[in-house]
């Protein structure tokens, strides 16, 4: 790959909703990643990662959980069981709040907040873009 293909490369996934995109070419990769729209939720670094995306609303106890990934949602781990969260269901951090297949890979949806589901926004199969609400919650007073 050249310089050339590389600058092509970054400027159709900055302009696109792509998420990240990795090319292998003649045993050399290169992973482009769009940060873009997650910017503007990002503080210090935009490099740091986090386990989800997760906005706060306007109401000073509402808050959102968001997809990490662009994919398929799946509230249960399979068809079999039940969903992981339910409205009404009372959240930790650190606890796996639904899937997304994201090319042919499941990967869970992680909490960084604790609160109560008042809304599932989603249904289970939907598609989903990244930074798209998937539950609401209300906060919880510590």
């Amino acid at each position: 790959m050249d310089i050339e293909q590389i600058a092509r490369v970054v400027k159709l996934v900055e302009s696109s909703q792509l998420h990240e995109v990795t090319i292998a070419d003649n045993g050399q990769s290169i992973t482009v990643v769009n940060n873009l729209g997650a910017q503007n939720n990002v503080s210090a670094n935009p490099i740091e990662a986090t386990p989800t995306h997760e906005t706060e609303q306007t109401g000073s106890d509402v808050l959102q959980v968001g997809a990490t990934y662009v994919g398929q949602v799946y509230l249960s781990e399979d068809d079999a069981t039940d969903n992981l969260i339910k409205e009404g269901d009372h959240i930790q951090k650190g606890q796996t709040v639904c899937f997304i297949d994201e090319l042919t890979r499941l990967q869970p949806v992680i909490s960084n907040k604790e609160g109560v589901v008042t809304a599932v926004l989603v249904e289970s199969g939907q598609n989903v873009e990244y930074g798209q609400p998937i539950f609401e919650l209300s906060g919880v007073p510590i």
